[in-house]
């Protein structure tokens, strides 16, 4: 079998046992559901009494876990909804078309041996992509984060759950790549946007380092990554040449402080490609090989699968640059 097989193999197993440990879910909190304690309907109509535009919508459980929000083992009990949208066709003998329409989760705290659903929230987002509870805040006690997307945004929702079992929302944050997720640094708790670090534009051959959020004064604010903006900036669609002569002269500027980095001196390579720099091309795709995977890749803000899927697309980007892969234009 191809390393390019492998690899794309080992990412999928990977992005498996991730999704399953990121969204906390919880088989025996799911038992509710099958067993009859908690209701899809009783859900869903709390959410069209509530969203009156979501009448339309309807809606499946996509996650469920118990949570200690209260202090209280097993009294509290989230729901991830996802909701959908009949297009108004059908397929396979009258079976619908549907596309996703919204992200959603219910609360429900026991109280005498009898599951309430204490309330319903809709969030930001056309596309549920989990959840989970974390202390990103400094309280003592874990906040909910909910994620979702929309197109190529990616989104976190943030709760905070007070004592009287309402959760109050306190701060949307939007990313494009890969967060905002949930991360740890030294044993803290961090909320960060994981974002591209290659200028070149290749959704599934990516590498992604995080730039953290920081809670103060009652919001998040990013603590800005200064070679994150410039990919951003220097990644754009449509940029002119003078445009992207002064992006290779910021990566150039950073790799003279930063010489072992990976990805500053792949970006010196593409943009150099992009401007036809012949001599240059040559010579950065020299340097990146020369240096392979002893390059530093900034992953202080990555958990083990992050870790292990950016040192993976690192190994495909030198193997595609020697010519031991094919590379996407090269693919029939």
């Amino acid at each position: 079998m191809r390393s390019k097989t492998v690899l794309a193999l080992l990412i999928f197993s990977l992005v498996c046992l991730q999704t399953q440990f990121a969204f906390a879910i919880d088989e025996s909190a799911a038992d509710l559901v099958a067993r009859g304690r908690l209701h899809l309907s009783a859900i869903t109509d709390a959410i069209n009494q509530k969203y009156k535009g979501e009448r339309e919508k309807f809606w499946d459980i996509a996650s469920i876990a118990y949570h200690d929000f209260t202090g209280v083992p097993d009294v509290d009990v989230i729901v991830g909804l996802e909701g959908y949208q009949d297009r108004g066709g059908s397929y396979n003998d009258g079976k619908q078309v549907v596309e996703d329409a919204g992200a959603a989760f219910a609360y429900f705290h026991k109280e005498k041996d009898e599951w309430k659903l204490q309330q319903v929230e809709v969030v930001k987002g056309t596309k549920y992509d989990g959840f989970e509870g974390a202390d990103i805040i400094g309280l003592g006690k874990d906040q909910l984060v909910v994620y979702s997307s929309q197109g190529h945004d990616k989104i976190a929702t943030v709760y905070v759950v007070p004592m009287n079992h309402v959760l109050k929302q306190v701060a949307v944050i939007t990313g494009k790549d890969f967060g905002p997720r949930v991360a740890k640094l030294k044993g803290q708790t961090l909320l960060v946007d994981f974002r591209r670090a290659l200028v070149k534009d290749c959704e599934d051959c990516q590498i992604f380092f995080g730039e953290a959020y920081e809670w103060k004064d009652h919001h998040f604010t990013a603590r800005n990554d200064s070679f994150l903006q410039a990919v951003e900036d220097y990644s754009a669609n449509g940029l002119d040449n003078a445009t992207k002569q002064k992006g290779l002269a910021w990566f150039e500027n950073y790799l003279s402080d930063h010489p072992k980095s990976f990805c500053a001196l792949a970006n010196c390579y593409e943009l150099s490609r992009q401007l036809n720099l012949a001599d240059k091309t040559a010579d950065y795709k020299k340097r990146v090989l020369d240096l392979g995977t002893d390059g530093e890749l900034d992953l202080k803000y990555c958990d083990s699968w992050l870790s292990d899927r950016d040192r993976a697309i690192q190994k495909q980007y030198l193997e595609e640059l020697d010519g031991k892969l094919k590379t996407a234009s090269d693919r029939p």
